[in-house]
């Protein structure tokens, strides 16, 4: 019988993009009657059901949650027996409903699906989603192959960067909770098999655990938020907004739920918002009143709030003089430019972030505390280092240099000298970090991130339109990685140096020392090559 880890991925990954790609460009002529056949070819076969399972139970970050099912990992051989049993067959699983709490104080119900439901939607998703991606607007942003948060900043500086603009900051209420099934349903151009699938898993009942007791409720509207497809179902539902509205002068960018209305003239804004309003009402929504606004991205005072907030980025135009003034379409000054900077908000949630793991590590070592630290403090700067941030981590830096000073310092009253929790590396005196076996343990502060300079995605690119090169080169400028992981990218060339495919980006990167360090390899870059996860975990499988 055929082993886990002997199946060649290269072989059903290359045919997976071939009819992926084919999709993609007969739903871009609009060939639906191929499309479907393509489809329906595709879920038949093994290739994909083996490319579903690794999906779900090796590269998603969220593979070790349990559903119902109470399944949170497979062993190779389950994975085997889990390829043989999914088909797309109209049934599904209960779903279990978790709640995680957002930073509003509020919360979030999401739906975890057994681990067979979600291979059964990735499986779908191999096959719908390229349908879509071929007809979905320029200037949507979120939840999309290829495209990212830093994709939509840069559309908006765009827009912003010759003069200010009026605009609408509008989020859709409980978008994920209350869109309408049958609406939903309508306006999905498929064939009966994947209409009645997708109808079941959007009706299936929903368990909830209060003070331990099972409760079931029938969803009668809504995508439930945890489900490898509802993203894309929350996709499809809002499609046609920005057609809706766009002209000259009117823009729209839209992350996900939430997005963005820029006009020149309110009057023109207004108007919009009336058109949008009622688009979303033909499909169960409405605007959220609480979050919703009218502003103008004009600088006012350091007392009041200029600009916008949008995704953890503030966008601001200032009056400056003609030497730094943009220029419009007719070459002539604006006597304006545009800036984009981390917002008050995220800068102030990342310190009590911060503050709070310090106060609830007074009673561990300095090595669990890097370790605690290290990772919030990396996360937060890699995503904002696409924006002009230099002057924003230099004060992070400098309030977390004496927030762990105040750490040191009740330490030291138990006999810990203060000076004990700071080394001196290079030219630097007072680096947070101990000397461990000869290795240098330190916490990398905010200001040592550099700049990154990304460009924006293409307006219809899609990584399912045959250009591998380019998709997979867009990797060594994204903040999603790390500054090792991009400069191996750059110096090593996007591809996995096990299967050779090229890199995408939806796959799990990481970094492998080709010498093992426990057989003397060291943490050098020749010693060091980039493998997809599940590549990584097959090589490791097999040294074992």
């Amino acid at each position: 019988m055929m082993k886990w880890n002997n199946i060649i991925w290269k072989n059903k990954e290359i045919w997976l993009y071939k009819l992926q790609r084919q999709i993609f460009n007969l739903s871009k002529m609009g060939d639906m009657e191929k499309v479907f056949f393509i489809q329906k070819q595709l879920i038949k076969h093994e290739n994909a059901n083996f490319l579903a399972v690794r999906k779900v139970t090796q590269d998603n970050l969220g593979k070790r949650t349990a559903g119902v099912d109470k399944i949170s990992s497979l062993t190779p051989d389950e994975r085997m027996e889990l390829v043989r049993n999914i088909h797309v067959d109209q049934n599904s699983d209960k779903i279990l409903r978790v709640t995680i709490p957002k930073p509003n104080g509020s919360v979030r119900n999401l739906g975890i699906p057994t681990i067979r439901d979600r291979a059964k939607q990735c499986l779908v998703k191999f096959a719908l989603e390229p349908q879509y991606e071929a007809i979905f607007e320029p200037n949507s942003y979120g939840f999309r192959p290829g495209r990212s948060a830093n994709d939509a900043r840069k559309a908006i500086v765009k827009c912003l960067q010759r003069k200010p603009k009026h605009i609408l900051d509008a989020d859709i209420k409980g978008c994920f909770d209350n869109i309408d099934h049958s609406k939903l349903l309508e306006k999905l151009n498929t064939f009966p098999l994947f209409r009645n699938q997708i109808n079941t898993w959007l009706k299936v009942g929903v368990l909830s655990d209060f003070q331990g007791n099972k409760t079931e409720i029938i969803p009668q509207s809504g995508t439930p938020q945890g489900g490898t497809i509802s993203p894309l179902l929350a996709n499809i539902a809002l499609h046609g907004i920005e057609k809706l509205v766009s002209k000259r002068g009117v823009y729209l960018i839209r992350y996900a739920d939430d997005f963005l209305v820029l006009c020149n003239e309110e009057k023109e804004l207004l108007e919009a918002k009336q058109k949008i309003e009622v688009f979303l009402k033909t499909i169960g929504l409405e605007f959220s009143a609480e979050k919703t606004k009218i502003t103008y991205s004009a600088y006012s005072s350091p007392k009041k709030s200029s600009g916008i907030d949008f995704l953890g980025f503030n966008f601001v135009n200032y009056k400056v003089g003609k030497h730094k003034a943009s220029k419009d379409s007719h070459g002539k000054l604006t006597d304006w430019m545009s800036r984009c900077q981390p917002s008050i908000k995220s800068i102030d949630r990342h310190l009590k972030d911060i503050k709070s793991i310090l106060k609830k590590s007074s009673g561990i070592s300095q090595k669990v505390l890097i370790s605690k630290l290290a990772p919030v403090i990396n996360g937060w700067t890699r995503y904002f280092a696409v924006c002009n941030a230099t002057k924003t981590f230099s004060f992070c830096s400098m309030r977390t240099f004496y927030l762990l000073k105040t750490w040191s310092q009740k330490k030291s009253r138990s006999g810990t000298k203060v000076s004990k929790h700071w080394i001196k590396v290079d030219e630097a005196n007072w680096v947070f970090g101990l000397i461990e076996n000869d290795e240098v343990i330190k916490l990398k502060r905010h200001d040592q991130t550099n700049i990154i300079i990304s460009t924006k995605v293409s307006k219809e690119g899609s990584p399912y339109d045959g250009k591998v090169t380019y998709w997979s080169k867009r990797l060594s400028s994204s903040n999603k990685y790390g500054s090792l992981l991009r400069t191996l990218l750059k110096m090593k060339g996007p591809k996995c140096d096990m299967c050779r495919i090229y890199f995408n980006d939806s796959d799990r990167i990481e970094i492998d020392h080709i010498t093992p360090r426990n057989q003397g390899g060291t943490s050098h870059w020749d010693n060091l090559r980039l493998l997809h996860g599940h590549c990584h975990d097959t090589r490791h499988s097999k040294n074992d």
